[in-house]
């Protein structure tokens, strides 16, 4: 059957939406700077947003925060070792606002802080094993998820895995999503197609909400 998203039962789920990959400025800007720049990842994950929110869709945050305990790591994979080497996602605490590069992007914070909008508690790898979204979307009863964010390979199609691996139907927004390359996104998108009930365009998703 094709996905068929209703507000009732589907949530638009944005990994990392957060200054370090995706806004001039941010540590790891210059690493995404040409896939954010030839998807239109910006624009399309604002207008993501704004036409899902205005036909009742839920949204959920999945940011990443890094805590100064978490420098005192005893092993780190490749992609931790990268957060951690451009100290990105930066958190004095659980209880002090953001610096500019874990913030979010400010032309989504009216999406954001909504007060519809779920932000979940940080994950610390790549996918929500490590935080409270999964719980967080049981308990508002979606049983459909719409991703998009950063990065393409890594966090996004972490999600994408481990929900559909814990039930959940699964789309992706493919060029509302951004990678350090051109490589990277093109194998993102070959294992979006692989294991996702759908593998939509903005423009493709926009028109099935």
């Amino acid at each position: 059957m094709p996905f068929k998203p209703h507000p009732n039962n589907t949530a638009i789920v944005i990994t990392d939406p957060q200054n370090d990959f995706m806004s001039p400025g941010g540590r790891g800007y210059h690493l995404t700077k040409g896939t954010i720049e030839r998807n239109n990842t910006i624009q399309n994950l604002e207008l993501l947003m704004r036409t899902a929110m205005n036909k009742g869709y839920q949204l959920f945050i999945s940011p990443h925060y890094l805590y100064p305990h978490d420098y005192g790591w005893q092993f780190t994979g490749n992609e931790q070792k990268m957060l951690l080497g451009l100290r990105m996602y930066q958190v004095a605490n659980a209880y002090t606002p953001p610096s500019f590069g874990a913030d979010f992007v400010h032309s989504f914070k009216p999406y954001i802080f909504d007060r519809r909008t779920v932000i979940a508690t940080p994950h610390k790898v790549a996918s929500p094993q490590t935080n409270d979204l999964e719980y967080q979307l049981r308990q508002h009863r979606k049983e459909k998820i719409i991703i998009a964010g950063v990065l393409s390979n890594v966090c996004v199609e972490s999600h994408m895995r481990h929900l559909i691996e814990t039930g959940f139907e699964t789309a992706v927004v493919y060029d509302a999503t951004a990678t350090i390359s051109e490589e990277d996104f093109q194998a993102a998108v070959t294992n979006y197609k692989a294991f996702a009930s759908a593998t939509w365009t903005t423009q493709e998703a926009i028109s099935n909400l």
